[in-house]
């Protein structure tokens, strides 16, 4: 099977490449001499491995028979290094009438082997197209035995009768002493023969033609060659270093060219910073007077666990769409884990973009350290992808290509200094069309899949993503907040994996972390891990703090909280946070550019327009920073107000510069509690804004945001919420009850009123649970005439009890 034709590139590049690897087959040749007595032949070797010579085996063999001395000449340079060979019968394998490779390995006994250079072989398993050129260079028995080029052309495939295979070639009249040459093709950049004889005067119009050794016979005869052609080794290093990916992945060589190397670069530098993580780190540290540093990805990294299933409770091995099982244990996840494709289910703030990104990083960081690896990391948020739809026909690979590119585009420009110049690290849809390299696969990462606002584009994009599972180049890992069923996802063969809560000793660890990195002055001193946790056990918050997010987040809120402590539940957690970083960013030279509540003002609106989007066309982060009434005030001369303002939000951590307009926000839970203040604001706080709310505290999709609205509803509402708890309606009193208990389950300050209200109605309605057969449920049921509701109340009244009599432990529900 001919391969494809040599990649296309600039003409003046691939002819600077092209002349800088025919200069380098140039310093792995060898002058060799073979003699024994009455018999003395010459030829050509070169260098394969540490101190090893490939030739032919008749170059070795004077007149058929073991040679008593084989020397040679390697040009190094300006000098003529003079070699000795050792020549084992197990290592010369005779051409034997066209039975044999006639092949020989011949290893250094004596010489300097000082700056020894190395040619790679190509590994692939196709032959060159007939008529491509070729390059080669020996050592011939004439006034130019000190090295001569020579060049050729692929006539075709050639087989001898007793079974030898050979590639014949054509272009040039090759001399005595040309035999063991090594030949090198743009296609590959790597040796794909080695000359073994001139093709015999008998058909007169026979253009000089001749015979090569495949590159793919030597590995067959030489399988242990390959311990030698290693990667990590510097000599075969430097000459991988001259070829292009297309080469690389042409000549089958498993290692990360120009364009991927870059690629993996920026891929490690986008997915090694924590946003929210990493500035609470620079603010806080600086506040406590610590270096302001970036915070390197490894000092905090979050520890991950998963149970199969979908379910809140699972056993055994699952794939989508089976029945989920019941029992199974939470166990760490990593990417080895992800490598048979998984979609991976989890709240907000359980981890998944920081699974994602971690193990995007992981294998980009394998890839750079030269281990060779059997997936490329391709990290994309689903609603960048969705972003790139617009009025596109179908073209899942573009979406993607586009979408990676958006997500890498600020990461490449910081990594400007360490990717070679002029190197095009952002993919192209077509670098998609074919695996990175054969029998290896593209490891495509995909989060957020049910965050993509239009119905029509999710459909779009699960269909894509049911294209790309059913690829045979890629493995697919998508996230979402719950358990998507899709026509073809389920055919897929996808695992399901829940993530579960971090562990009492994983959330001891993963504070302590963030207590040493967010500033030595943390209340507690050396024992501020331990206050803090007892800290979320007094206010009841031990539960919420097993989301990382939440542990991060209540980690920074303690570390810059003085005396104040934890209390509040999330809205108070979230507003205490934002303070911190708005205030925070301004320190040192980067002064405030307006106030606070019109920065609050700006993200509110934005977030606005995610959660409950109006109709019309979305004002951008830009034209909303172009409308605050500060604008009015900057004076000429001062520095550009919108660049200005959004490089500052961007260096609070709130929005993520590496992020799309319409997808600004660093996390969804920061969306979520900036859309809340908008509805606050915008909102009247009467009975039917409590019964909206409560309703959607019922509801899985849509429980974060509804929780951060009803903690404004305590304040501004309480008497429309004693209302509804004490209405005629069952249903509209289990709603409001249900909303208090979440509440009161994240420390939230509710009236004791409220309290006892919610706990006589969750009374009333646990009265039907009867029995338990099993553990009380970790989720609330979708609607409130779903099964398990009655459970439900059972298994949460012990926490609205415990929270009126103002004592005990309020667990999460």
């Amino acid at each position: 099977m001919a391969r494809p034709a040599e990649p296309e590139g600039t003409p003046a590049d691939s002819v600077r490449a092209w002349e800088r690897l025919k200069s380098a087959l140039s310093t792995t040749t060898v002058a060799l001499e073979s003699s024994r007595p009455g018999a003395r032949d010459s030829g050509t070797g070169f260098f394969v491995g540490p101190g090893l010579v490939l030739t032919c085996a008749h170059v070795a063999l004077p007149g058929g028979l073991r040679p008593s001395a084989v020397r040679g000449s390697w040009r190094r340079g300006a000098e003529s290094v003079p070699l000795v060979f050792s020549v084992d019968d197990m290592d010369v394998r005779p051409f034997d009438g066209g039975r044999g490779p006639d092949l020989a390995l011949l290893r250094v006994s004596e010489g300097d082997l000082g700056d020894q250079p190395c040619a790679a072989l190509s590994r692939g398993p196709a032959r060159p197209p007939d008529g491509q050129r070729l390059h080669a260079h020996g050592h011939p028995a004439h006034d130019y035995a000190g090295g001569d080029a020579f060049g050729l052309r692929v006539v075709g495939g050639s087989w001898h009768r007793n079974g030898a295979e050979l590639l014949k070639v054509g272009g040039s009249e090759l001399w005595r002493g040309a035999s063991g040459s090594p030949v090198i093709d743009r296609g590959s950049g790597c040796v794909i023969g080695v000359v073994r004889a001139k093709q015999r005067g008998t058909d007169p119009t026979a253009d000089h033609e001749a015979r090569l050794v495949p590159a793919p016979v030597v590995w067959d005869t030489f399988p242990a060659l390959a311990r030698q052609q290693r990667l990590g080794w510097e000599p075969l290093e430097r000459w991988l270093g001259l070829l292009s990916d297309e080469q690389l992945q042409e000549g089958n060589w498993r290692t990360p060219g120009p364009r991927l190397k870059g690629y993996l670069t920026v891929l490690h530098e986008a997915t090694a910073r924590h946003s929210y993580v990493d500035v609470l780190h620079t603010v806080l540290s600086g506040r406590s007077g610590g270096a302001r540093r970036p915070l390197p990805a490894g000092d905090i990294r979050v520890p991950v666990r998963a149970r199969p299933g979908h379910g809140a409770e699972g056993g055994g091995p699952q794939r989508s769409g089976d029945p989920e099982p019941a029992g199974a244990p939470c166990r760490p996840v990593d990417s080895a884990a992800l490598l048979a494709g998984a979609h991976v289910v989890g709240e907000a703030g359980t981890g998944k973009s920081t699974l994602l990104r971690t193990v995007a990083r992981d294998w980009a960081r394998e890839w750079l350290d030269g281990t060779v690896g059997d997936y490329v990391p391709v990290y994309a948020a689903a609603p960048v992808m969705a972003r790139g739809i617009g009025n596109d026909p179908w073209d899942p690979l573009g979406w993607l290509a586009r979408a990676v590119s958006r997500d890498l585009s600020a990461a490449a420009g910081r990594c400007a200094g360490t990717v070679r110049i002029g190197t095009p690290v952002l993919p192209l849809p077509d670098v998609f069309k074919n695996p990175p390299f054969p029998a290896r696969k593209w490891l495509l990462l995909v989060d957020g899949v049910d965050e993509v606002g239009s119905p029509e584009q999710r459909r779009q994009i699960q269909n894509a993503l049911v294209a790309f599972a059913n690829s045979p180049h890629f493995t697919v890992v998508l996230t979402s907040r719950d358990p998507l069923r899709f026509h073809g996802i389920e055919e897929a063969g996808l695992q399901s994996l829940r993530l579960c809560r971090l562990s009492g000793e994983a959330r001891a660890e993963l504070a302590a972390k963030c207590l040493a990195a967010f500033g030595p002055g943390a209340r507690g001193g050396g024992r501020a891990p331990e206050r803090f946790l007892g800290e979320l056990e007094r206010f009841g918050l031990a539960e919420l703090a097993m989301r990382p997010m939440f542990c991060v987040v209540l980690c920074a809120v303690y570390a810059d909280s003085g005396a104040s402590g934890l209390e509040g539940g999330r809205f108070r957690l979230f507003e205490r946070l934002t303070d911190i970083l708005l205030d925070g960013a301004a320190e040192g030279t980067n002064p405030l550019p307006a106030s606070r509540g019109e920065l609050r003002s700006v993200l509110a609106a934005h977030a606005a327009e995610l959660r409950e989007p109006t109709f019309g066309l979305r004002p951008t982060l830009d034209e909303l920073i172009g409308a605050m009434p500060s604008q009015r005030l900057a004076r000429p001369g001062d520095d550009p107000w919108v660049p200005s303002v959004r490089a500052y939000l961007h260096s609070t951590g709130l929005l993520s510069p590496d992020a799309p307009d319409d997808q600004p926000f660093s996390h969804e839970l920061l969306v979520d509690y900036f859309a809340a203040c908008a509805w606050a604001r915008g909102t009247p706080a009467d009975a039917r804004a409590v019964r909206q709310v409560a309703e959607d505290c019922m509801k899985r999709e849509t429980e974060s945001y509804a929780l951060f609205r009803a903690a404004r509803l305590l304040t501004a509402a309480p008497g429309a919420i004693a209302g509804e708890l004490g209405s005629w309606s069952g249903r509209r009193r289990n709603q409001a009850a249900v909303m208090i208990a979440k509440l009161a389950a994240e420390a939230a300050p509710v009236p004791p009123e409220l309290l006892a209200a919610t706990a006589a109605a969750l009374r009333r309605w646990s009265r039907r649970a009867g029995t338990p057969d099993g553990p009380p449920p970790r989720h609330s049921p979708a609607l409130p005439t779903s099964p398990g509701w009655p459970v439900w109340a059972a298994a949460v009244l012990p926490v609205v009890e415990s929270a009126a009599g103002g004592g005990g432990e309020r667990r999460r529900c």
